[in-house]
């Protein structure tokens, strides 16, 4: 290593929503002394390459916190707060009795630990029935019982489990509708869970991501209506795959989910 070389930051790479490494969803966890520029984090991120890179530092009250994907910044991501949060413990930056407290683009976010796992405290995004967007259905390539709009994604249900396992969507035409993602789920097929979903966002760089926190603010509302339940058990069905515990409360959802440290990345520029 040449000797003129700083090292400005580590990157810790935490595999949320997982209880054993290489599941899960990875994000990238960035902890800084202060802000940096955009455009430095928005390269950093493209550099990680994963769904999600996140950024925080110090500030009265707690950390700032900012979320990049290698193609743009998002303003709410779970698993990558519910991996800054895990940061913060395992490094001693906060001690396990300390609630991780967070300024974001999407209002202050709290996590706290709980034994194994971190309970996420984000806000309920509304569902609203809403027009099927034009050439939906063919972008998706299957039926669709019902069509949401929430916030910046379209939640739609499907048939059955078996539907959206199957699912192999045209990432380009689905990149041309006017939202983040697309939220798919149905009931699940088996009594260990209650029900499953897919997140596809490539207008934002994501083809299909392994887990999304952010989704199950608005999958828990839904599925409240439907199941006239407030507590849930959820799985997300990518190749890697992800259970979540959703708790609806009002206007509020808790999220609850593991974490593993996989390794740490040292910056050199």
């Amino acid at each position: 290593m040449h000797s003129s070389y700083l090292v400005p930051a580590t990157l810790h790479i935490v595999d949320a929503f997982a209880s054993v490494p290489f599941s899960g969803n990875p994000a990238a966890v960035c902890v800084l002394e202060g802000p940096r520029d955009d455009e430095w984090m928005q390269q950093v991120a493209r550099e990680m390459n994963l769904s999600e890179t996140a950024f925080l530092h110090p500030i009265e009250g707690g950390y700032a916190l900012r979320w990049f994907t290698p193609a743009t910044e998002v303003d709410l991501c779970g698993h990558a707060t519910l991996a800054a949060a895990f940061v913060l413990w395992e490094t001693g930056r906060l001690a396990a009795t300390e609630a991780a407290r967070f300024l974001t683009k999407s209002g202050r976010l709290v996590c706290r630990k709980l034994e194994d796992a971190v309970v996420m405290d984000f806000p309920a995004v509304a569902a609203e029935p809403c027009a099927v967007p034009e050439r939906l259905a063919e972008a998706l390539g299957c039926a669709m019982l019902a069509v949401w709009r929430c916030a910046a994604d379209y939640l739609v249900e499907v048939a059955d489990e078996a539907v959206l396992r199957a699912l192999t969507p045209n990432h380009s035409l689905l990149a041309t509708l006017k939202a983040r993602g697309i939220i798919v789920t149905s009931r699940s097929a088996t009594p260990e869970f209650d029900f499953v979903s897919r997140f596809f966002a490539p207008a934002v760089g994501i083809y299909e991501d392994p887990v999304t926190g952010s989704a199950h603010c608005a999958l828990g509302p839904y599925w409240r209506i439907q199941l006239g339940r407030d507590r849930f058990l959820a799985r997300q069905l990518s190749t890697r795959g992800g259970v979540i515990e959703v708790e609806v409360h009002g206007d509020r959802v808790l999220l609850r989910g593991q974490a593993v440290l996989v390794s740490r990345v040292e910056l050199l520029v």
